[in-house]
């Protein structure tokens, strides 16, 4: 997992990450369910949200855009 970098607010190189289950929904009545990895800042308490899809890619493959 590639989100060893710092806080985008204070600077700060202290966080953790959680991994969680959402459900996405897709055109039409289709519900499917996507990992996310939630990182937070442990100084200010700041939170981004990743695809696991995108972060666990490898380095040469590209993300196809599902419609």
């Amino acid at each position: 997992m590639r989100l060893d970098f710092r806080c985008c607010k204070c600077g700060s190189d202290k966080y953790q990450v959680k991994t969680t289950i959402l459900p996405e929904k897709s055109p039409g009545l289709k519900l499917e369910f996507g990992t996310y990895y939630i990182k937070t800042c442990l100084n200010c308490g700041y939170t981004e949200i990743y695809s696991a899809k995108i972060v666990n890619m490898e380095k040469h493959e590209k993300p196809c855009p599902q419609f």
